[in-house]
This record gives structure tokens, sequence and C-alpha cells, in this order.
């Protein structure tokens, strides 16, 4: 399908420099970028928030998203709504009118970042009249502030669910910016409410697109990005990849979202969308694999569909099948629950996958640091007869510190059996030089992306950087300038994310189409023929 036809329409972007804006010239913030960002990804319209809306006052942003939006028809402004009851902003209804009057599409309400909350003596007179017209209202429980960017499951869906009770004919988008751990929640939410809807970027979920449709259809889903927060791609490859029908994919893609602002009348510009710039932006913006492409994915977790939280089609045929479709020729993989729990068990979970299809998976043994090194050896020797054949480390989720001793113990092993060694987290810059160094056989991954370690890159040769995940627009070309194509190699974390995730943003990198090959593949393909060899 020509992705013209998909009519995408990003239903989550802000503009305006943000509190944590850096005004390094790959870091988007205006206008101008969003408007570079769709045309690059093929988006045609979008929804507009004002970072002062919604970091410091709708006083100061509502009137000036206006302003920055009607040079351009392809922009429709959005606007944060507080509670009535002081002197601030006029009435519910002279909202809803200004709103007609300005093609306001929708409302935000932001109760966390302004201290308010959803129950009905505190929010109810102002959905009244908006709920009367059926205006679109977006809820998200983010703050922004000092604390973290990353914030899961921030969502108080006793709230949402209780609003979505009390005004049945009001659309409520939930969005925040992920949802980890509470996908049992939001299903029972779904089967509560009728009228919930969920923006997409924030749910970063293996399957979860497919999962969603095919449980409550895909009229709950609206394409957002959460530009700049997150780039388009991440959200975009994954609802063009998607494995549902066409007609869905259209809704979840656009007309879910035109339907749900259609009360006040906006107009819709007949866009025509840039040349992709490559064959790989195409495969980003229509979910069409060249097929040329063969990737190699060097993260991965396996081991089931259940665990703290839900994990759909986690089982080995389906994850075989994903593969395929992708053209994921080998991964990496790694125990799921032994992450948290006992990794004895994990790693056994994880051999009957391995031991299943040897071609498609390499098995890395999940070793705890808090068992010592005499426990450790034993469990690396014994998945090492069973078949796996690297090494997997997660200290920092174990409350091991990243540089205590134990941690040796595995990267002597891999040094010894001339294996590769994945960790979460390698701690201090000083601290991964001494283990490159003095375990020099062993090919080291780091388990995310950054360029912590560049300077220690530039001296060794044995240390490359996991590309899972890219959030932020320009991290991939940041990544590129700083450490080489050669060094990164891309890691899509399944089943704990969505390949399509995970390739989004290099599909959609201002990049060579050479230098995202290797990236997507070639680079792991090559350490796969020095390290970590079968026995």
């Amino acid at each position: 399908m020509n992705p013209v036809d998909w009519n995408f329409f990003d239903a989550h972007c802000k503009v305006g420099l943000h509190v944590r804006q850096t005004m390094d010239l790959r870091s988007p913030w205006s206008v101008e970028h969003l408007l570079g960002d769709m045309d690059h990804c093929g988006v045609a319209e979008a929804l507009v928030l004002d970072c002062l809306s919604v970091e410091n006052s709708p006083l100061d942003g509502n009137p000036r998203v206006l302003d920055q939006v009607k040079t351009s028809p392809r922009l429709h402004p959005v606007w944060v709504a507080l509670p009535p009851g002081s002197d601030e902003t006029p009435a519910p209804d002279e909202i809803l009118r200004q709103m007609r009057l300005n093609k306001v599409v929708g409302i935000y309400l932001l109760p966390r970042q302004y201290r308010y909350t959803l129950n009905d003596w505190s929010i109810d007179e102002l959905i009244e009249p908006l709920a009367a017209q059926k205006v679109p209202v977006f809820v998200s429980h983010y703050e922004v502030g000092p604390g973290p960017v990353w914030q899961t499951d921030s969502t108080d869906l006793d709230a949402v669910v209780g609003l979505c009770r009390r005004w049945p004919q009001l659309p409520v988008i939930v969005s925040e910016f992920r949802i980890r751990r509470s996908q049992r929640a939001l299903y029972k939410a779904f089967d509560a409410c009728p009228n919930l809807h969920l923006d997409v970027s924030c749910y970063w979920l293996h399957h979860g697109i497919e999962y969603v449709t095919k449980r409550w259809g895909s009229e709950r889903l609206l394409f957002g990005s959460n530009w700049p927060t997150l780039g388009i791609g991440l959200t975009q490859a994954t609802v063009a990849c998607a494995e549902i029908s066409d007609a869905d994919k259209r809704k979840i893609a656009g007309d879910n979202l035109r339907g749900l602002i259609k009360w006040c009348q906006p107009a819709h510009p007949a866009v025509t969308v840039k040349p992709p710039a490559d064959e790989l932006v195409q495969w980003g913006r229509t979910g069409q694999k060249p097929e040329t492409i063969k990737l190699y994915d060097n993260h991965g977790h396996v081991g089931g569909t259940s665990g703290h939280y839900h994990v759909p089609d986690g089982d080995v045929e389906s994850l075989i099948h994903d593969m395929d479709r992708f053209g994921v020729q080998q991964v990496c993989v790694f125990s799921l629950s032994g992450v948290f729990t006992d990794e004895v068990y994990g790693n056994n979970r994880a051999l009957e996958y391995i031991n299943q299809y040897p071609d498609r998976f390499v098995g890395f043994t999940l070793v705890n640091p808090h068992r010592g090194p005499d426990f450790m050896r034993q469990e690396l020797e014994r998945c090492q007869k069973l078949g796996m054949r690297g090494i997997k480390l997660i200290p920092s989720y174990q409350a091991y510190p990243e540089e205590g001793p134990n941690i040796d113990v595995a990267c002597q092993w891999a040094h010894e059996h001339k294996q590769f060694i994945l960790n979460h987290y390698w701690g201090g810059a000083k601290q991964l030089e001494r283990l490159v160094s003095t375990y020099p056989d062993a090919c080291f991954f780091t388990g995310h992306t950054t360029t912590e370690y560049a300077q220690v890159m530039k001296k060794y040769q044995n240390l490359y950087v996991c590309s899972c995940p890219v959030l932020e627009p320009r991290i991939v070309e940041e990544v590129v300038d700083t450490i080489g194509a050669d060094r990164f190699l891309f890691g899509s974390d399944l089943t704990d994310l969505p390949i399509s995730w995970g390739i989004g943003p290099i599909l959609f990198a201002y990049i060579s189409e050479t230098d995202k090959r290797k990236i997507l593949g070639e680079n792991l393909k090559k350490l796969l023929t020095r390290y970590s060899l079968r026995p």
C-alpha cells in the first residue's frame, strides 16, 4: 500500500522550548522541525500542544499554540484545561465556544502536573459541555519537572474509568510516557469503558497493537508519537508493520482520530508526502520490507507469555513467525523470567526455545552475581553444555553493584571461551575500560544505547553498543557520529518491545542507507563468525 493511503495523523506532538531542551542543532522542538520530521516520515497531519501549556500554565500556552500552528493547515491545536473554580479560566461554556471558534480540536487534562483529581466534584463542571459535543479529552498523569523522564505506569486508571463511566458519550484517550507493567489493569478498563481509547505512543508492547485490535477493536487505538520526547519513527513503524488488516491499520494511523475531532469540523488539507529518502524509510512508512534486507538482533528476551506483565504471542512459534516477517536471521536471546527471579528456571525456559531453533537463536546464560563465583561458574558451565553461547548480566535490576567484584567472574568466563557478554549497564567508563582491557578475548555489548563509553571504544575494539531503545529524535545520528556505524548493533529487546519499535528509529534516521544496513544486521553477522561459536 502506498504510504499516502495510510494518511498518518499524529495525535500527540508538542512544540516550544521545553524544560529539557538543548540547543544542539539535532534536538528538534519547533514547528519547522516538526513539519520536517513529518515530511521525512510521511505523516500528513498532527495535533499540537504548546510546551508552556504542559509545563507551566495553560494560560500561557493555549493562546501561543494558536499562533504557532496558524501558518500550517496540517497542524491542529489542542488546549490544556484546568478545573473550574478559580478566576484563571473562562467558564466551561466559554471555553467550548472559543475552541470551536479557533478550531481547537481537543482538550488535555494533566491532573498530576496541575494537582487536581478527575473526581466528579473536581472536573465534571468542565466535562459536561465537552461531553455534550463529544469533544475528545486526553488524560495524561505524566508529570514534567525534576523527576525522571522515564515515568512508567503513571495513569490512575481508577480515576479514568470513573470519568468514562460518568460520561459514556465522552471520548477519553489515555496518554503517558510508557505503559509497562499495568497492561492487565488497562485491559479491564477497556472492558469497563467502551469510550476509552489509547494513544499508542505509550504502549511499547510486543504484539500489543495486534492484541488490542483483536480483543477490543482497532477503534480503541490512535497513532501518536509523543514528539519530540520520542521520535515519530518508533510508533509509526510499529503501526505500519503491525500484523492486522489494512482497514484496521488505516483506522489507527489516522481515521480514528479524524472521526473524534469532527465535532468542530476542522479542515483536512490534501497532503502529498515527499518521496522516501531510501527504501528503508519506505519500509517504515508502509510496513513493506525490502526483499534484500536481513537483520541480526543482539538483544532479545524469551521464555513465555506471562510474567510480571503480559506478553502477547510470546511462544516460540509466534516469535519465529515474527522474525520471519521482519527478516531477522538470528537473535541473541536470554531469559525474561530470570531477570527478576530464579535464573536457573529462566535459563531452562530459554533453552526450550534455543533447542527447538538452534540456527535462529544464539543463547546467552543469564547469571545473578549475588550467587557468588562458584554458583555462577557452575551455571555457566551447565548452560554451555546444553547449548548456550554467550552471557547476559543485569545487575542493576537485581540490586547488585554494577562495579561489584562478581562482574569479573562472568567477564573472565566470556574471555576464556571467546563469547559475547551483554550487560544492561556496565557502570562508569573507567570500570568498563578495565574490563575490556583485562578480558580482551571477550566481546562486550552495552545492553542499551549510550555514548558514555566513546573514549573507551576508540582504544579498544571489543566493545559494541546496542541500539535498544533509541527513543529521542536524532539519537541514532548522534551515536553514529560519535562511535561510528560499525560499532552500533541493532537490538530489538523482544519480547519486551516490538521488533518494529526497535527498527523504526534506524529506518527513519538521517544517515546513509549503507550505515543503516550495517547497524540492522551486517555488523553482528560478522561478529557471529568470531565470537560465541558453536562448540
